[in-house]
């Protein structure tokens, strides 16, 4: 990371609202501009998350040359993509070295909190609670609810399925429209869905009736979850439930050996190969996040607006174990950094983006296919401009977000395992579970086994 210099630039209490009460973050000089440089630091594709924080900075600058202020914002820039275990590892390092960001991109909270390394921003968040989507800041959330991170958006997983596969077994345009209704008001359940994929097979439809991603993820814990296991509870324990478990390795084992729905070697095939079979109507449903549609139309080579008129999306239907539609969210969370001279100002560019500049969040949500954490960005017409975001956008009001779980990234290995094997015909769902135990208890020093 570069180093930067900020200057000992000290608003008056009597200049800028930022320092009222006696705060010395910044003085100016009578008749001179003051500038402060804030760096600013993020990690990965959606450059629009850092630009929305820019761009409230200019506006906040417009808003000090209207009132007669002399003081200016600047930004350093340090935009960069790699993997993420470094990215966070030069985090540390630059903060030991005191040439931290000001903000920065966050792809585990829970450490840098254990760290100190996160401004504490739960007065902020109390100020503006009515206006987030509720449970976005479960993850950022300390056991003893203090809150440590600033979630620009909310990335849900759903069900996506093809139209043109439905329309092939005699469903009318009406029918095939009517169906994310009806799993938002619970008459069409995840048993029904289920049965669907089959009846798409069976009646030529599509050649597979449901897919899922080739390697581990969060994506297959909504298939848990959806069949009323448990893989954690309140506090983010990691928790083992036997039952849950083998009800999903079952659903996994008959939906490849007994309904024939998803192929045998679907884990060892070449991703993106698998990835446009939604849109081409090869596969008539996939489970994933909603953001990689664009990956999908490109996988494909069409528009995403292409790709929408094809393909629709439905929440995780109400089953006989869960009485309620639902999705999971996975918001990206971006921080202050504890060593911030400029707090107050920070804290204060985040709370335009979620008062006075929403649009910004809306900007950022709409260009990357996700829905806001904030209920007036999802609102604006942005986000109604985008065809993805538009048709999932009243998803928000059902979105679940799972805490920071100790040992999550060891069950998702050792669940995606069962699932080759048990996919492959090579285990029972039995077996998958026993085995899964062992290795869950052997390599996991917190968990609850029920």
């Amino acid at each position: 990371m570069k180093r930067i210099v900020l200057g000992l630039m000290v608003l008056a209490a009597a200049i800028s609202p930022l320092v009222a009460g006696g705060s010395s973050e910044a003085r100016t000089a009578e008749g001179k501009e003051q500038v402060i440089t804030l760096k600013i630091s993020h990690n990965m594709d959606f450059t629009t998350i850092p630009e929305a924080v820019v761009d409230a900075g200019a506006r906040l600058n417009e808003k000090y040359k209207a009132e007669g202020k002399n003081i200016r914002i600047e930004f350093e820039k340090d935009y960069q993509t790699i993997d993420w275990t470094q990215y966070q590892n030069n985090i540390v390092f630059a903060h030991k070295t005191g040439d931290q960001p000001d903000f920065y991109a966050i792809s585990d909270v829970a450490s840098l909190v254990k760290n100190g390394l996160l401004l504490d921003l739960t007065d902020l968040v109390e100020e503006t609670k009515d206006l987030w989507v509720p449970g976005v800041f479960t993850t950022a959330t300390d056991t003893n609810g203090r809150v440590y991170a600033f979630p620009p958006d909310l990335p849900v997983r759903a069900i996506y399925y093809n139209r043109d596969c439905l329309k092939a077994i005699g469903w009318t345009d009406e029918e095939v429209n009517a169906l994310p209704g009806k799993v938002q008001e619970g008459s069409f359940t995840f048993e029904d869905y289920i049965a669907l994929c089959k009846e798409v097979v069976d009646k030529g439809g599509a050649k597979e009736g449901l897919i899922h991603r080739t390697g581990a993820g969060n994506d297959f814990l909504d298939m848990i979850v959806v069949l009323g296991g448990q893989y954690y509870d309140e506090k983010g324990t990691l928790v083992f439930d036997r039952e849950g478990l083998k009800r999903f390795f079952q659903l996994t084992y008959d939906d490849s050996n007994v309904r024939e729905i998803t192929p045998h070697n679907l884990n060892q095939q070449v991703w993106t190969e698998v990835e446009k079979r939604i849109y081409t109507g090869d596969a008539f449903s996939y489970y994933g996040p909603v953001y990689a549609s664009p990956y999908m139309a490109s996988a494909a080579g069409v528009t995403i607006s292409e790709f929408a008129e094809k393909v629709g999306f439905i929440m995780f239907p109400k089953s006989q174990y869960v009485d309620h539609p639902f999705v999971y969210g996975a918001p990206q969370y971006v921080g202050i950094s504890s060593k911030t001279k400029y707090p107050d100002l920070c804290k204060e560019l985040y709370r335009m983006l979620v008062t006075e500049d929403t649009d910004l969040m809306a900007r950022h949500a709409a260009t990357i296919n996700t829905l806001s954490s904030v209920k007036a960005a999802n609102e604006d017409p942005q986000m109604a401009e985008n065809p993805i975001v538009a048709a999932t956008g009243y998803m928000a009001q059902y979105a679940l977000v799972a805490p920071s779980i100790d040992g999550l990234s060891t069950y998702r290995s050792e669940l995606f395992k069962q699932i080759v094997a048990l996919e492959l015909g090579q285990t029972t769902p039995e077996k998958a579970v026993s085995d899964m135990e062992t290795q869950i208890t052997l390599n996991v020093k917190n968990v609850i086994v029920k």
